[in-house]
């Protein structure tokens, strides 16, 4: 009973010393982006329109409200992007604390998502906790914040290599 026990206790120090830990990706900030005119007109080419949703939830550390201007750029790996100009109406209540907003989007169509980035502009300041991409081809893909997003920079990830 001894030798079996000394064995399981070797078998499992070997399971656990060949653990990875788990590596959670922080949010990188992008002060280079420049939004010009082509990508905001590409969005609102219908010839070449594809639909997408948008999960927004709001963080519970997040202030009880913003009126700030909250923006979204979404792409994929070819450098192709989707620029939302402008996501929150503080008249509907949109970005409230603890909340989920949803959106639906109509942009360019787009190879597999792997990045995207929040823009904020206001002074109440915004945490959001975790935004979903759906582009009903590819499936829905989760970028995890939960960290406040800096005014007037871009804040988010970078998945594509």
């Amino acid at each position: 009973m001894k030798t079996l026990t000394l064995i399981f206790t070797f078998c499992i120090i070997v399971a656990f010393s060949q653990a990875k830990p788990a590596i959670v990706p922080r949010p990188e900030l992008n002060k280079t982006l420049k939004v010009n005119r082509t990508q905001q007109l590409q969005q609102n080419d219908q010839s070449s329109s594809c639909a997408y949703l948008l999960t927004i939830m709001t963080s519970c550390i997040s202030p009880a409200y913003t009126t700030d201007q909250i923006s979204l750029l979404f792409g994929d790996a070819h450098g192709h992007k989707a620029y939302i100009a402008r996501l929150d109406d503080p008249a509907s209540g949109t970005f409230q604390q603890c909340a989920i907003d949803v959106f639906d989007v109509i942009g360019p169509c787009l190879g597999k998502i792997c990045h995207l980035y929040l823009y904020r502009s206001g002074s109440n300041g915004w945490v959001p906790e975790r935004v979903i991409v759906d582009d009903y081809y590819y499936g829905p893909i989760a970028f995890e914040y939960n960290i406040d997003i800096p005014e007037g920079g871009g804040l988010g990830f970078n998945y594509c290599g």
